[in-house]
């Protein structure tokens, strides 16, 4: 590496980085106390116009190293009037009660707590420079990954921003002995032993510049080719799409033929359904083909096969009704949820106007029903006998033969007697024995409100 004269090499460095803060006014740097951070953040103070706050995370994983690191942050603080922001974490039992390796656990509770700072800052600005990219690279080459992983670690991503991207730890050291910047070690930072991270950093710190400068280019070439392949799912995407909308939740529609004309498929499966938590893609496969019904479920998301589309929809909003059940005391006031019913009483001169064939208008005999009624979705074993036909209907036949999907079963709602015979399938049919007959001698209307 070329060395650069103190004002040279100072210039350097500021000119690479103040186009990361053009415009900007309050950030926050994210400072362990180690070189990088505190090569930033001495960086950073050279740019006019920037109010700077720190935010300093106490793991308590180092003992007294861990207080030192606290102390030695605060203090530079405090001669530099810069706005102190720090925090500690009770890390090892956040890392067992969420059953995380102690790294994951630290970044979880590192991002969650910035993201809360961002009520006071337009940017935190975070430490990491081009060895660490090549360290990510190199670890997710080993994991297995496919291009995406490969990237590194983005200079900018939201209101993250990591300016010394660019730069090598060389070139970050060499800078710190110019400007006599002091900085904690952490010694966990070179136990080969502990973290394969580590033993990556070991192999490539005995490289000289020509390697930095190809894995830099390599990144480049694979950031811009990761991009075209985007650009191209983006295109899938639509071509492959019956219907998306996120209010009031996540549902997308898709057309299963439209799918299996992707080739290779399994790519394709792999980069439009990894994202939802799916990453078997044999699975995937075998479900283009299912009947009508099978499912997949990720941890957030379920995949229902309905004829020959797919529907993709968000698993908590499609489980939150299946154990739920609303109690109905009296019919004096309008249910306004889960759904919009109205109840009213209906006179014999009136029901001439009534027209039977609207699905959201029902007429039951009053005498006839039990307090309190409910309302609920199905349940395996559910029946009831649907008006002016024989007999009694298991509801899944019924839903069955109306070619109702699974996500449609589970937000169809049920009036339920007091005694659990089902009165009406809410917005489809009637309940033969709840009918309106000459022998009634009061009539309950019953009117959904869409």
């Amino acid at each position: 590496m070329n060395k650069f004269s103190y004002e040279k090499y100072d210039h350097f460095f500021l000119k690479k980085i103040m186009k990361y803060f053009s415009g900007k006014k309050k950030v926050c740097v994210a400072v362990s106390g180690g070189l990088d951070s505190m090569v930033l953040l001495n960086l950073l103070l050279h740019i006019p116009n920037l109010t700077l706050g720190v935010a300093h995370c106490n793991f308590t994983l180092r003992d007294k190293e861990s207080n030192k690191d606290e102390d030695f942050v605060r203090n530079f603080c405090l001669k530099k009037h810069i706005m102190c922001h720090i925090k500690r974490f009770n890390t090892l039992d956040f890392s067992k009660k969420h059953k995380l390796s102690i790294q994951m656990a630290a970044r979880k509770l590192r991002y969650d707590w910035f993201n809360e700072l961002f009520n006071l800052y337009e940017l935190i600005a975070l430490g990491h420079h081009l060895n660490d990219s090549i360290e990510t690279f190199f670890l997710n080459l080993i994991r297995g990954t496919g291009i995406k992983g490969l990237l590194g670690i983005p200079v900018k991503r939201e209101k993250f921003i990591r300016p010394l991207s660019n730069f090598t730890k060389e070139e970050i050291l060499h800078y710190a002995k110019i400007e006599n910047i002091n900085w904690r070690l952490d010694k966990s930072n070179f136990d080969n032993n502990k973290y394969l991270r580590n033993k990556i950093r070991s192999v490539i710190s005995i490289f000289s510049d020509p390697f930095y400068k190809g894995v830099k280019k390599s990144i480049n070439l694979l950031y811009q080719e990761n991009l075209l392949i985007e650009n191209k799912i983006k295109e899938i995407n639509q071509k492959i799409t019956i219907e998306k909308k996120y209010n009031p939740f996540f549902y997308w529609k898709l057309s299963c033929s439209k799918i299996l004309e992707l080739q290779p498929l399994s790519c394709y499966l792999f980069k439009l359904f990894f994202p939802y938590g799916f990453s078997n893609m044999k699975n995937l496969e075998n479900l283009l083909y299912a009947q009508s019904g099978k499912q997949l479920i990720s941890k957030k998301y379920r995949i229902i096969k309905n004829e020959n589309n797919w529907i993709l929809i968000s698993k908590s909003f499609l489980f939150k009704n299946k154990k739920k059940v609303f109690s109905i005391q009296n019919i004096n006031k309008k249910i306004s949820f889960p759904i919009n019913v109205e109840f009213f009483f209906i006179t014999e001169t009136e029901i001439e106007k009534f027209n039977p064939t609207i699905s959201s208008l029902s007429l039951i005999d009053f005498y006839k029903i039990q307090f309190p009624l409910k309302l609920r979705t199905w349940r395996n074993g559910d029946y009831f006998y649907p008006i002016n036909m024989k007999g009694k209907k298991k509801l899944s036949k019924y839903y069955k033969e109306k070619k109702f999907s699974l996500l449609e079963k589970e937000q169809i709602w049920l009036l339920v007697n007091g005694n659990e015979d089902i009165i009406l399938v809410i917005g489809n049919r009637l309940d033969d024995r709840f009918k309106v007959t000459k022998k009634t001698n009061k009539i309950l209307g019953i009117k959904i409100i869409y």
